[in-house]
């Protein structure tokens, strides 16, 4: 799918870890005459990355992301951060097609993330539904983001739902996640790949901070506004441990695609562990 040329690496690790420092420590290193040997994407706020297209939906999918929490629904939270990464192949290809740059680095990555939420979607897709319930709800927070949001949102989901021969119903999702997710790793990264228009990356840098001190610098970014879901420090625990996962299948099932970790806790400066992604994912040379 990306040019020959084109090197892939995602920027992961727990919320929290300093992804979103590290990728600013990252551009700021970057090609000064602009996007050409080094670009790089946000995601799953891809409208936080300058000129990307579905910038306007990728809004509206944060919305529904912090919606979720406003009501307290975990299980359709689940089903927004799905959503939001469907826009990453879109956007992935604008920056391959329109750049072709040496390097791309994406903050998160679907295929990786995917593997590591697994086992939250299969919990939750044993739920009773009753979040279908809910929809009125989290339609009326919507409006207040942008009036017709949620249809917005639930046209998205339709058109995917075609391209896949998928159901449309947007409360289906989460078993069709989990179904994919019980599969031989091989079949769900290709069913997954299928959904977000990608492919795994070539090089995985994780960043690695304790999961108390990333749960506690996640409080203080939030200020006055809610906690995501996930966000705990025992949930953190759970998806640190997905990572260590991942990195051991990755090994075993896809030996082509390098994973590095980097240690980012507080006793390790961005600057640190900016350097060791320059180093470990050959960003720059």
């Amino acid at each position: 799918m990306s040019a020959p040329h084109t090197r892939r690496v995602a920027l992961v690790g727990i919320d929290g870890a300093g992804k979103s420092s590290v990728l600013a420590g990252l551009r700021a290193l970057g090609d000064p005459a602009g996007i050409g040997a080094f670009a790089s994407m946000t995601c799953p706020d891809f409208h936080d990355t300058r000129d990307v297209p579905l910038a306007d939906l990728s809004r509206q999918l944060r919305a529904f992301s912090v919606g979720c929490d406003q009501i307290d629904d975990v299980a359709m939270k689940a089903t927004a951060m799905y959503m939001q990464m469907t826009l990453f192949g879109p956007v992935e290809q604008h920056f391959l097609r329109t750049w072709s740059p040496n390097v791309l680095v994406c903050e998160r990555h679907p295929l990786i993330e995917l593997l590591v939420y697994g086992p939250l979607y299969v919990a939750l897709a044993g739920t009773d539904g009753a979040y279908r319930e809910r929809e009125g709800e989290i339609a009326a927070v919507l409006e207040q983001h942008r009036p017709g949001t949620f249809a917005d949102i639930v046209a998205w989901h339709h058109a995917q739902a075609a391209r896949l021969g998928s159901s449309p119903d947007i409360w289906q999702l989460l078993p069709e996640v989990a179904d994919l997710v019980g599969r031989e790793v091989s079949e769900a990264v290709a069913g997954f790949a299928d959904r977000f228009r990608t492919t795994l990356p070539d090089t995985v840098l994780w960043l690695d901070a304790p999961p108390q001190e990333a749960a506690a610098r996640c409080t203080q970014r939030s200020t006055n506004g809610p906690v995501e879901a996930h966000e705990t420090a025992e949930r953190l625990t759970a998806l640190r441990a997905g990572y260590e996962r991942v990195r051991e299948t990755l090994a075993t099932a896809f030996p082509d695609v390098g994973f590095h970790r980097i240690a980012s806790g507080d006793g390790v400066d961005v600057e640190q562990s900016v350097r060791a992604c320059v180093t470990e994912g050959k960003l720059l040379g």
